[in-house]
């Protein structure tokens, strides 16, 4: 489990006067997670940090699913992996199951499934979020699975007023690396 120095921690939080570090990660909607995994491992040298949901795992779908992540009904979640790349932002991969599914492939559409931005008070991002004209999925709630759970452990979506999903999230009592974990996953800086 990753150590938090809160000292350390609590000394850079008194000279930060926002309390948003910095996108945390970028998700990816993709047709086969093993597929891209191994392409984002051959071309950015990506290394795996966790499955977040896997296909082990009951699928995530209906009500709670469409609160979480605005997932529309009919439609399941059955696959979820980190990635990191480098010093930069982690990659969330999904493989959803759907039968209204297109491809992104010009910029005339809109494209990436969502942002996440590392919040230290995800109360107050949220009302901040909201404040701005966004709307959230649900109240910010406890991140649901034994590799990220913890006591300060907390996400929420909502939707940006032009609809874009955005995740805030925060993991301050850090994350239980499984054995098999190549990297930590990547933290923006306090």
């Amino acid at each position: 489990m990753q150590k938090v120095d809160e000292t350390k921690m609590e000394k850079k939080l008194e000279s930060n006067t926002h309390e948003i570090r910095g996108i945390d990660h970028i998700g990816l909607t993709v047709p086969d997670i093993e597929e891209a995994t191994e392409f984002f491992k051959k071309v950015f040298n990506a290394k795996v940090c966790y499955d977040v949901h896997t296909p082990d795992m009951p699928p995530q779908r209906g009500r709670s699913a469409k609160r979480n992540v605005n997932l529309p009904e009919g439609t399941s979640i059955d696959h979820i992996r980190l990635l990191r790349i480098g010093n930069t932002p982690c990659v969330e991969l999904f493989h959803i199951k759907s039968n209204k599914q297109s491809v992104v492939d010009t910029i005339v559409n809109f494209g990436l499934t969502h942002l996440a931005f590392y919040t230290d008070n995800i109360e107050l991002s949220a009302k901040k979020f909201v404040e701005a004209g966004g709307t959230l999925c649900s109240d910010p709630h406890p991140l649901p699975s034994e590799i990220e759970g913890g006591e300060k452990n907390y996400w929420v979506y909502g939707q940006a007023p032009w609809g874009s999903l955005i995740e805030l999230i925060s993991y301050s009592s850090g994350i239980h690396y499984p054995e098999n974990s190549e990297v930590d996953r990547w933290t923006p800086d306090c």
